[in-house]
């Protein structure tokens, strides 16, 4: 019986691996990504991914220097395995930007909780900055 839950476990993890192929592999910073011109990053899976310049203005627009410094990109945006139906942005840079672009305020300094309509608008605002990550 503990052989077939570790099997089970095993499976699960593939499967939410597999989900997760289109993470990048690498992240770099909003500033980095200003600097060098190149708004492109590389997935798991080996496949180029860019953003819009135009996503990048709005977030050098809206981020402090500060934030710029420490704004990874894409931003991660994860399923939210303690409430259903929920997603939420991790990080204490991560949390404030998504706060400042969708208006609201977030759970937590370090952690925003949302649902779908919001997460819509997020991608609405800035549809190649935000990855999805499903967490188990």
């Amino acid at each position: 019986m503990i052989e077939r839950y570790a099997t089970m476990d095993m499976d699960v993890g593939r499967i939410i691996s597999e989900m997760n192929r289109h993470l990048p592999s690498s992240r770099r910073t909003l500033l980095e990504h200003t600097e060098s011109g190149d708004y492109t990053y590389k997935t798991k899976d080996g496949h180029i991914c860019s953003f819009e310049k135009e996503e990048i203005d709005l977030l050098n627009g809206t981020c402090s220097e500060t934030e710029k410094l420490r704004l990874r990109l894409p931003i991660f945006v994860s399923t939210d395995p303690i409430s259903d139906n929920a997603w939420k942005v991790d990080g204490t840079v991560e949390t404030a930007v998504v706060s400042k672009l969708l208006g609201r305020t977030p759970f937590r300094d370090d952690m925003m909780r949302f649902y779908h309509p919001d997460l819509k608008r997020l991608r609405d605002i800035l549809p190649n900055a935000v990855a999805v990550l499903y967490l188990p």
